[in-house]
């Protein structure tokens, strides 16, 4: 388990490097102005992801050890490409991506689901190593493309990004269904509607959390673009990216243990055991990367980003606490979700989704009297606000049902010896 959580966050380091090259590329030739624009292009695709995964989700990890697996995928790859042809016209009819990029964002979309679905088999597998090379080949190609368009082909505008984004979602959309697919037997479609009926089930109870979850991360974008138009969102797009960077290690461990409770067969002692240790580890890493972010000048951020992203500096400030608050609880919703507790994880992202309403739209009025710097300082606040409220709810909670003492919440030998242990039996699972 160890060595796939480190190959996991290895693949997710590697991939987050290549991933801020590609931001300081476009912060430094498309400014704040494009770099909100890319980041309402990508919020668009997000937001038409946690669509599609009401079926073919996050719930696969869970049903594909459980259910036939040729109508599994059969039935996600069709309610994906049905869900992705009416979420971009909803999109574009509200206004809510840019609409000068409409096709190339249902396609990216589209590539992206079956790339996802795929992946999330391989995933259910514990293929880790499969899993993580693909997300490797995709940030590469997308890096190289963007490279290639922008200083060879001479394409200095928005386009060279979405199109190098486009293009590798493609690659590993293929690539990711050979992968896939190479051990699929077709056994017919009988049962596939009740079957239907039980991923609709589980998918909502699943992506009403995360759907809950995205809107409360970025609601903000919408009500920053809104009153201080798109370089204010640019801004506080390159800070929010910033902060996010330290959900790297959590997110890897949060990967590895979702497909490791999903299959250990109800073992509530050992699921307590490695939730404890990855959360005390998932805070303690959470907590020096944010300490190092904070301490680095502005005037690096603007060297890196250009001049004008200084500004980003303050919305690192306002975020600190809830990112890493919401590190651990990462974990938690993890926790639940490999027993398929989802509406624990629903109840928690709609209590921080609450907050960030009730705050964030009850000042627009006054946002739209304040200057950019200020809107985006204060939305960063409520954002950290909104995550501690969905934490406290998940850890009560987690308290209360894991019997949880306030003993078990110390980082001691035991953690240490737990998790050496793990390591002891993947190597010699390996020999």
């Amino acid at each position: 388990m160890i060595k796939k959580v480190l190959g996991t966050f290895g693949s997710r380091v590697f991939c987050t490097l290549i991933a801020f090259g590609i931001v300081i590329i476009n912060s430094q030739v498309f400014g704040s102005s494009g770099l909100g624009t890319i980041g309402l292009f990508i919020l668009g695709i997000t937001i038409l992801q946690n669509l599609t995964s009401f079926v073919g989700g996050p719930s696969l990890v869970y049903m594909l050890p459980r259910y036939d697996t040729f109508q599994l995928m059969f039935l996600s790859y069709v309610f994906h490409i049905i869900i992705n042809i009416i979420g971009t016209l909803f999109l574009y009819a509200f206004h809510l991506i840019p609409t000068e990029y409409v096709w190339p964002l249902f396609f990216s979309s589209l590539f992206f689901s079956v790339y996802y679905i795929n992946s999330q088999l391989i995933l259910s597998n514990e293929r880790i190593k499969a899993y993580n090379i693909l997300a490797i080949i995709q940030i590469i190609i997308q890096l190289g493309l963007l490279v290639l368009l922008l200083f060879v082909g001479k394409i200095k505008d928005v386009s060279s990004y979405i199109y190098a984004y486009l293009i590798s979602y493609v690659v590993v959309a293929i690539l990711g269904f050979i992968l896939a697919w190479n051990k699929i037997l077709f056994k017919g479609f009988a049962n596939i509607f009740p079957l239907l009926k039980q991923m609709l089930i589980y998918g909502f109870t699943i992506q009403a959390a995360n759907f809950a979850q995205l809107l409360n991360y970025r609601l903000s974008y919408y009500i920053i673009e809104f009153c201080s138009g798109r370089k204010a969102l640019g801004l506080f797009d390159l800070g929010t990216k910033l902060s996010e960077a330290v959900w790297i290690l959590p997110k890897s461990m949060s990967t590895v243990q979702y497909a490791r409770l999903s299959n250990c067969k109800g073992n509530k002692r050992y699921a307590k055991k490695l939730t404890l240790a990855f959360l005390k580890m998932a805070f303690v890493f959470a907590l020096c990367a944010t300490l190092i972010l904070i301490c680095i000048p502005s005037a690096w951020i603007g060297w890196i980003f250009g001049g004008e992203f200084m500004e980003s500096k303050s919305v690192i400030y306002a975020l600190a606490l809830g990112i890493v608050i919401l590190s651990c609880n990462v974990i938690l919703s993890h926790y639940f979700s490999g027993f398929g507790k989802y509406k624990i994880n629903t109840i928690s992202s709609l209590i921080g989704l609450g907050i960030t309403i009730g705050l964030g739209v009850s000042l627009i009025s006054r946002f739209q009297q304040m200057s950019y710097t200020e809107v985006i300082f204060i939305m960063a606040w409520i954002s950290s606000i909104s995550y501690v409220g969905s934490f406290i709810w998940s850890f009560i909670y987690f308290i209360r049902t894991a019997k949880v003492k306030l003993s078990d919440l110390r980082i001691d030998k035991q953690d240490i010896k737990f998790l050496r242990s793990e390591l002891k039996k993947i190597l010699k699972n390996h020999n």
